[in-house]
């Protein structure tokens, strides 16, 4: 029996846990960063990247979050009630023969009012660049597989782990799962980048529920 919490998985332990395999690209993730629309930063967008820029070394994990990533997911509008919304800091739990595991998800956007219900995107988690703790893919990972296991999910998952100012998107489909090279977020052209990609998983969302 395995019993840990979800900040304690590698990404490895998943793989040899649960069946799952790592693939160099997929075509889930392939479709997500193909074809991106292209943005323009607002200027609060930038000011949020200038100060990312000027305190990216400096700052701790909450700092990290509450400063840039918080405000500037805030800035994308993933709340979208009654069809979806944003939770944070939600308890979950992967109870079976073989595993005992339980955590706090840090950011998810999913159905439902009070609880999630039908998950879409995670996001984990914040660590500061010189960070050398616990493993984001591996905490991204075990969130997406108690997603599949609790609402028994074929569609694909899509997530993204943040190390500093480093983005890398995620997708999970089936057993396999690929993981995106890494967009700078104090870069103007990768900022753009990211936020094309996050509108892209908007448009993935609104079709799936039938939104116009």
């Amino acid at each position: 029996m395995i019993t840990k919490n979800f900040e304690q998985w590698l990404a490895e332990e998943v793989e040899e846990t649960f069946g799952y395999t790592k693939e160099e690209t997929t075509e889930g993730l392939e479709s997500w960063l193909s074809d991106l629309s292209p943005v323009q930063l607002d200027n609060n967008v930038e000011l949020m990247r200038k100060l990312l820029l000027q305190n990216i070394d400096s700052w701790n994990e909450d700092e990290l979050k509450m400063m840039f990533i918080a405000p500037f997911l805030s800035a994308i509008q993933f709340n979208n009630y009654p069809h979806y919304k944003v939770f944070t800091q939600r308890l979950s739990k992967i109870e079976s023969e073989n595993v005992n595991s339980q955590g706090k998800i840090e950011w998810m956007i999913a159905t439902g009012r009070q609880t999630p219900k039908k998950p879409f995107f995670f996001l984990h988690e914040y660590k500061p660049e010189k960070s050398s703790g616990n493993d984001p893919l591996g905490q991204l990972l075990i969130a997406m597989v108690y997603a599949q296991k609790q609402n028994q999910l074929e569609m694909p998952l899509y997530g993204c782990y943040v190390l500093g100012r480093l983005w890398f998107f995620v997708v999970l489909e089936g057993k396999k799962y690929s993981v995106s090279k890494a967009f700078d977020s104090t870069q103007k052209e990768d900022l753009q980048e990211i936020i094309s990609i996050l509108q892209k998983l908007k448009n993935y969302i609104h079709q799936y529920l039938g939104l116009s």
